[in-house]
């Protein structure tokens, strides 16, 4: 049995990027079935984790700070949303 696909997206400066990170990316993982989607936002300082539910993601969880990670179900994480978002700074 493969482990599920989980897909991380990394926000890009710019009005446009966000909106394809947030939005229309979102749509294409919708349909493609992707069970778990993480939006990695730098410049927001925060992390959000949507889970797919039928055929749609569930309100994202938003993780900021020294929140964990607890509601991934492909990930079993014991990190912070701080340490993803500065590593390799």
């Amino acid at each position: 049995m493969a482990p599920p696909l989980l897909v991380v997206e990394v926000v890009s400066p710019g009005e446009l990027q966000r909106d394809r990170d947030y939005i229309s990316k979102r749509r294409q993982y919708e349909v493609r079935g992707i069970p778990e989607y993480w939006i990695v936002d730098p410049q927001l300082q925060k992390i959000t984790i949507l889970v797919l539910q039928g055929e749609e993601y569930t309100k994202g969880h938003v993780y900021r700070g020294s929140d964990r990670l607890s509601r991934s179900m492909v990930a079993d994480l014991a990190l912070t949303a701080n340490q993803i978002l500065t590593a390799g700074t």
